[in-house]
């Protein structure tokens, strides 16, 4: 009863392919309810700036507010996923290589909380603090396309990492 019969035909590659998809998954899943949550005070916000935005323009910068909040969700999954693994290795090996890993991937991983906090409450101030940018910000979606591509690969390398710190 102690011992799975499928335990073991899990090949090691599987594995890591099914623990990133689920860890993608779930930061999906929160970025979409920080997003949703997120939303609300930043159309509170144009609204009490005296902006009246359009169906359009409402749809476009809903859909880029929750593109980055998950994308930057999905890094943040990610790299809690891979500094467990690191703090485990370091735990098991005491070796100062996999404490600096762990360091390097706790930078990563600050910086990814400081991203999506910045994302909704630098757009915020934005709003109250200058209501004539609220139209820019509106109509150009507020994040740079630029950015969104760069948290992108960023996903995609944190991923090949993850996959082969799992082998």
């Amino acid at each position: 009863m102690k011992d799975f019969p499928y335990k073991n035909t899990i090949s090691p590659k599987a594995k890591a392919v099914i623990v990133i998809a689920s860890l993608i998954f779930i930061g999906i899943a929160v970025g979409f309810i920080f997003s949703t949550i997120g939303f609300h005070s930043i159309k509170d916000a144009i609204q009490q700036s005296g902006y009246q935005t359009t169906d359009a323009q409402e749809r476009r910068f809903s859909l880029l507010y929750t593109a980055s909040m998950i994308i930057n969700c999905v890094d943040i999954i990610l790299l809690i996923g891979i500094l467990w693994i690191y703090l485990d290795s370091y735990r098991k090996t005491k070796s100062s290589f996999m404490l600096g890993l762990t360091f390097f991937i706790g930078v990563l991983f600050t910086r990814s909380i400081v991203a999506l906090v910045t994302i909704h409450s630098l757009f915020i101030e934005y709003v109250r603090a200058i209501p004539v940018l609220t139209k820019a910000f509106v109509i150009g979606g507020g994040f740079s396309t630029f950015n969104f591509f760069l948290n992108i690969f960023e996903i995609i390398a944190i991923s090949i990492l993850l996959y082969l710190s799992m082998e």
